[in-house]
């Protein structure tokens, strides 16, 4: 007896000694892993990953980028079914214990010991941590922090945030994390839509979500579906009838994703790139939402105009034959052809296919998806055989003439949805079009197709802009002491180095500045430039935004457009002139928000104020139309005299009228528009930069090899067009913006032929508007042989 109360004694002792020892062990460890395990503010403020999304102004998604998906959700718009669902799911006592359930813990030693799956013994908050901090962290070590920090956030965090932050976190499967994300990849719906067997089944891949989600192993997700439903049955959470309603359910996942709600490619990109530049590859992931200066209608039909006017030049001269050939199965199989097609990629809507049967008058051709194409004459007709740009054969009689059977084609729908012939323009451009009153850009198509190419034309392309860059040198001249009457020299200049000639090659002497520039006259223009010199005209131009070191010293040819110029640049350039006379920046990022920090920038773009004091710096007078003014915006500061700019408009009005950009004046029925056509030598870029009081639009089309466009080709029938068909749709609706007149400027009576002023009774005036300080004088009385002025004999 004595014995083994001696021994029961020992045994005491040693288990006395033993849980001191594991007390001390333990005690240690928190010691020494306490300090390690994150900070309140880590953990609470862990920031959701999301792709990049980008937006126009009116809300509509053009493109994402990143592959997480992770919309957060707050815990008041989780459904209970679906908080319920998990609780039952993997830790029934969640609101009972303090991070840590004892007794599961007790539960999953016992089953390792026994060999039984008796389930885990980590609680929901213990899994929290585990996903967020302790990846690649041995087990034990991994384990004993779990524990330590799951009861730490229980004391720091309330039960709802530590579920609002488990099903906004954990990874669902494919590319979802967190219930939000989980129910639109599979379900295509908010949490809120979502049935109870939908919710079962993504409880239920919780464990293993890559491996038993529904579209990986349909057979296991719909096993785990039916045991959170028993288990959600067994607690009372719901009926035996739902239950078996929702058991019996079919299994409806699929693989859905986010669709943009519209396609800018070449607007998505530049987007993109800025946001890495600013946040790195966080960028990507870190729940960015980028809204965006454009106009989702107006960036619509900019691509359609863009691509329409392209096809239309390309088919205007001719059809340079089929992609490839592939001669047919002698067995009539097309497996060979579908494989080729299979590969081949579409092209804006462009579609390849391979042509099987010709009749006289049309053709059938297989697509990609095993459909056939049935293409009549009129889809036919326009395939002229091309052979260079000023030269094409006749016009076909048989389909025969322009395809066989093999041939691998493009197919297109036209307007009125039937096939027709198609081919991939070899000519680019671009359309990019701003709010004159603070820059913002408002549509911007960089090319035909991003996917063929995704080379930016409007902010990548430097090219000459010919004609298109005169307003600026004549701008300079007005305000140097030229008025729109002033006669300048249409003949050749006397220089041995260089002999340049106008487009129609012809001379007519001594005419008005404002005839010059609206028939686009290159003498005046150079004589224009030799005369004002370079140290007067390059400080100027650099007001409308352009970088005055890039130009070259000595180049008479920069009066005519030589200098290469971005079309952002030009378009800038033009604003100045549609808001009145003030430099703006184009900008395109409006704002950029996220879930984790709210709003993280927010543009403050140089704002024409007309409503501001009448100075210097900042006076406009136009009233900006598409313009948020805010008492936060910087005033756009006034860099060209507003009457100079009024003079301006008038005179490239008249091109819209009287020039090569008469056509506009065909094609509207309003008078506040304004502009001006660039074509350059051997035809091979073409512009027309084009505003009213609310938008300026810049159009360039060419090769992006700088090739020739053909002898016929020039702005007015390529770019202008393009010009047209966009705004025409972008100004259906909206009343006339022109610039108002503003104070110092006399219109008066002059002889069209002297730029004088005219006689009262003098026959064949007409008026011109006029600087007051620039007044001409009257002209010589009747019968007097004097005709022209100090002024005019100067400039000879």
């Amino acid at each position: 007896m004595k014995r083994m109360a001696k021994i029961s004694g020992f045994l005491l002792w040693w288990a006395l000694a033993g849980c001191a020892g594991g007390v001390l062990l333990i005690s240690g460890a928190i010691l020494y892993f306490t300090p390690k395990l994150p900070d309140r503010e880590t953990y609470t403020n862990i920031r959701l990953e999301n792709p990049l999304r980008i937006y126009t102004r009116d809300g509509k998604l053009m493109a994402e980028f990143g592959s997480r998906r992770s919309t957060p959700v707050k815990y008041q718009d989780i459904p209970p079914l679906v908080i319920n669902a998990l609780i039952s799911s993997e830790d029934k006592r969640f609101f009972d214990h303090i991070g840590v359930d004892a007794l599961g813990l007790l539960r999953s030693v016992a089953g390792i010991v026994t060999g039984n799956d008796w389930g885990g013994g980590s609680t929901i908050t213990m899994q929290v941590t585990k996903n967020f901090f302790f990846e690649g962290e041995s087990a034990y070590s991994r384990k004993f922090k779990e524990i330590l920090l799951a009861i730490k956030m229980e004391r720091e965090m309330s039960k709802e945030e530590i579920i609002e932050l488990y099903l906004n976190r954990t990874f669902f499967g494919i590319s979802a994390y967190g219930i939000s994300a989980a129910a639109r990849q599979y379900y295509d719906k908010e949490p809120k839509d979502l049935t109870l067997p939908e919710i079962a089944t993504l409880v239920g891949i919780l464990p293993r979500p890559n491996a038993w989600n529904p579209l990986q192993s349909p057979a296991v997700a719909q096993s785990e579906r039916a045991r959170v439903l028993r288990r959600m049955r067994d607690q009372g959470m719901i009926s035996q009838e739902q239950f078996d309603t929702a058991r019996s359910a079919p299994q409806t996942a699929q693989r859905y994703g986010r669709q943009p709600d519209m396609s800018a490619p070449y607007v998505a990109e530049l987007v993109r790139k800025e946001m890495v530049a600013r946040f790195g590859e966080k960028a990507l992931t870190d729940s960015y939402e980028v809204y965006t200066t454009i106009d989702s209608a107006m960036q619509i039909r900019a691509d359609k105009a863009l691509e329409e006017g392209l096809e239309n030049y390309d088919r205007n001269h001719g059809y340079r034959g089929p992609i490839n050939h592939m001669r047919p199965s002698e067995d009539g199989s097309v497996d060979n052809w579908l494989r080729i097609l299979a590969v081949t990629p579409v092209v804006a809507d462009q579609l390849p296919a391979f042509v099987q049967s010709v009749s006289e008058q049309g053709f059938t051709a297989l697509l990609r998806d095993g459909q056939y194409a049935m293409v009549n004459w009129d889809g036919i007709r326009w395939a002229k055989r091309f052979i260079n740009p000023s030269a094409w054969g006749s016009s076909p009689r048989t389909a025969s003439e322009v395809v066989k059977p093999g041939d691998l084609i493009r197919v297109t729908r036209n307007a009125s949805g039937d096939w027709q012939l198609g081919q991939v323009p070899a000519v680019n451009g671009g359309l990019v079009s701003l709010d004159p009153h603070n820059g913002a850009i408002l549509a911007l198509a960089g090319g035909y197709d991003f996917n063929d190419s995704s080379f930016n034309r409007v902010t990548q392309a430097r090219r000459q802009p010919g004609s298109n860059f005169k307003p600026f040198l004549y701008s300079a001249a007005l305000e140097n002491g030229y008025n729109a009457a002033s006669l300048i020299n249409d003949a050749p200049l006397a220089r041995s180095d260089y002999r340049p000639e106008n487009f129609e090659g012809e001379f007519m002497g001594p005419i008005r500045l404002k005839y010059a520039l609206t028939q686009s006259k290159n003498l005046v223009s150079l004589r224009l430039y030799d005369t004002l010199g370079e140290d007067t005209v390059l400080p100027y131009v650099a007001r409308f935004g352009f970088k005055q070191a890039e130009f070259p010293r000595n180049d008479l040819t920069i009066a005519i457009g030589s200098h290469e110029v971005l079309p952002l640049e030009m378009a800038a350039g033009y604003a100045v002139f549609a808001n009145g006379g003030y430099k703006v920046e184009p900008y395109l990022i409006d704002r950029i928000v996220n879930f984790n920090d709210g709003e993280v920038f927010k543009a403050l773009p140089l704002t024409v104020c007309h409503q501001c004091p009448q100075t210097e710096e900042a006076a406009s007078p136009l009233a900006p139309a598409n313009a948020e003014e805010t008492p936060t915006s910087p005033r756009a500061s006034r860099v060209i005299d507003e009457r100079v700019a009024y003079i301006m408009n008038t005179i490239l009005h008249s091109v819209t009228t009287e020039g090569s950009g008469r056509r506009i004046s065909r094609e509207f029925a309003r008078n506040d528009l304004a502009g001006k056509t660039g074509t350059t030598n051997d035809n091979r870029d073409l512009w027309f930069s084009g505003f009213n009081g609310d938008y300026v639009t810049t159009v360039y089309v060419g090769h992006d090899l700088h090739e020739e466009l053909g002898r016929s080709e020039q702005a007015a029938t390529v770019a202008l067009p393009i010009w047209i068909d966009f705004m025409k749709n972008v100004l259906q609706g909206k009343p006339e913006n022109t610039m108002p007149q503003p104070d110092g400027l006399v219109t008066v009576r002059i002889n069209s032929e002297t730029g004088l002023r005219a006689r009262p009774d003098e026959s064949g005036a007409i008026f011109e508007i006029f600087r007051e300080e620039t007044l001409p004088p009257f002209g010589p009385e009747p019968g007097t042989s004097e005709t022209t002025s100090e002024t005019v004999e100067s400039l000879f």
